[in-house]
């Protein structure tokens, strides 16, 4: 009988610790960081190509586009709102402008590829786009924050692929 009991509870524990993977399994989203720089750069030179102003690196900014990379990874999904649902407009000012501004503005591109990318295949993907080439090159934004994310196993929209990269590029003026 106890070597009974022994065995029974060997395999419901061995039934608990599969259940327990299985649940936790899931993409693996890490931060693209080499990624990430190179496209600022990227998109400054090309900015100043067409004889615009560079934009600053803002830390608001950065942890917006940061934050949002990582929740549609995760939930993987691609769009502009929150994974929940919470519209751009609203999700944005949670981390723009910040405390003390009467007027603020702020628009967002966004990219995704697998299993490879690179910095100048995120911009040039955005030029060939009206809307996000609109962005890009929009004289009235002062300031980017920009958020790489590398995502191994990604499920949802970027599944089918055993990586994928997601880029998140938030553009800020404040008054």
């Amino acid at each position: 009988m106890g070597a009974r009991r022994a065995a029974l509870a060997v395999l419901v524990l061995a039934v608990v610790l599969t259940f327990a993977e299985s649940a936790s399994a899931g993409p693996v989203v890490t931060s693209a960081d080499k990624l990430r720089t190179g496209v600022i750069a990227e998109m400054n030179r090309v900015r100043a190509a067409h004889g615009l102003r560079r934009l600053s690196v803002r830390p608001r900014l950065q942890q917006a586009g940061a934050a949002h990379a990582t929740n549609l990874a995760r939930h993987g999904v691609f769009t502009h709102d929150w994974a929940n649902g919470t519209p751009f407009g609203r999700w944005i000012a949670w981390y723009w402008p910040g405390p003390g501004y009467g007027s603020w503005s702020a628009g967002e591109n966004l990219y995704w590829a697998g299993p490879v990318t690179s910095a100048k295949a995120v911009v040039a993907a955005w030029l060939a786009s009206p809307g996000h080439r609109a962005n890009l090159l929009s004289r009235s934004w002062r300031a980017v924050g920009v958020g790489a994310v590398k995502i191994r196993g990604p499920v949802g929209d970027y599944a089918g692929v055993p990586t994928a990269f997601l880029i998140a590029a938030e553009y800020g003026r404040r008054g």
